[in-house]
């Protein structure tokens, strides 16, 4: 597993862990099915995915050009899919289990 440090976003707050699960071309953009990521307790599925976008440089693929998630992405959190609105507001505990899903497509 590859641990972030996600601690420059915000020092003074205190540090979780979240486990992020990947799927897919997700796997290979983000570099593996599941790594640990440090952020802060202040994150949000938003802000711990945009932050690992940003290092990445995979943000086109997640997030539109006005800052708003994919609607065709799925993301769950703690075995529940998130909505758009959620993605962006649920704050996120320690030990959360987040997982991305590319668009599903064929028949």
């Amino acid at each position: 597993m590859q641990v972030t440090d996600r601690t420059d976003i915000h020092p003074e707050k205190d540090i979780m862990r979240i486990t992020l699960r990947s799927f897919a071309r997700f796997r290979e953009i983000f570099g593996g099915e599941e790594q640990t990521i440090e952020t802060t307790s202040a994150a949000t599925p938003k802000t711990v995915l945009s932050a690992l976008c940003e290092e990445k440089g995979c943000k086109d693929t997640l997030f539109a050009a006005d800052g708003t998630f994919h609607p065709h992405i799925t993301v769950i959190l703690n075995g529940r899919r998130l909505s758009a609105e959620e993605i962006e507001e649920t704050s996120l505990a320690d030990n959360d289990a987040l997982v991305v899903y590319p668009p599903v497509s064929g028949g």
